[in-house]
């Protein structure tokens, strides 16, 4: 099962997007962050496989969260989120040590495949279904 934290400012979208999460039986939702500063926290707290970051958020930003996160638990994926698609804020979220950039305008699925694809990090396992 992958472990994931959502860190997004927008409370109704991360509510939205943690049911949608929720009902795939290979990943659980272990926290919610409202801001850079609090993900950071809550990646050392739960130890998530993957952080979806959004870019904008308040004080500490997605960009700043995601080398901080990568510079303390680097065996952690950051997956970034975003509303647009602009080359450069691309460039800069995969500096900061995202794997990869996603945008909201796309499906909910598509994030669940992004998570899945970069799931587990090594030594980790899921039993295979018996």
């Amino acid at each position: 099962m992958v472990r994931v934290l959502l860190a997004d400012d927008n409370a109704r979208f991360r509510s939205l997007l943690r049911r949608f999460l929720e009902r795939d039986p290979d990943i659980a939702v272990v926290a919610e962050a409202a801001n850079g500063a609090e993900a950071l926290d809550l990646t050392a707290e739960h130890g998530p496989d993957v952080v979806l970051m959004d870019v904008s958020m308040p004080g500490l930003d997605g960009l700043e969260a995601t080398f901080a996160i990568k510079e303390r638990s680097p065996n952690v994926t950051v997956l970034m989120l975003s509303v647009g698609d602009k080359e450069q804020e691309i460039a800069a979220g995969l500096a900061s040590g995202a794997s990869e950039y996603l945008t909201k305008g796309g499906s909910a699925g598509d994030i669940a495949s992004a998570i899945k694809r970069h799931g587990e990090p090594p030594g980790r396992t899921t039993p295979a279904p018996g």
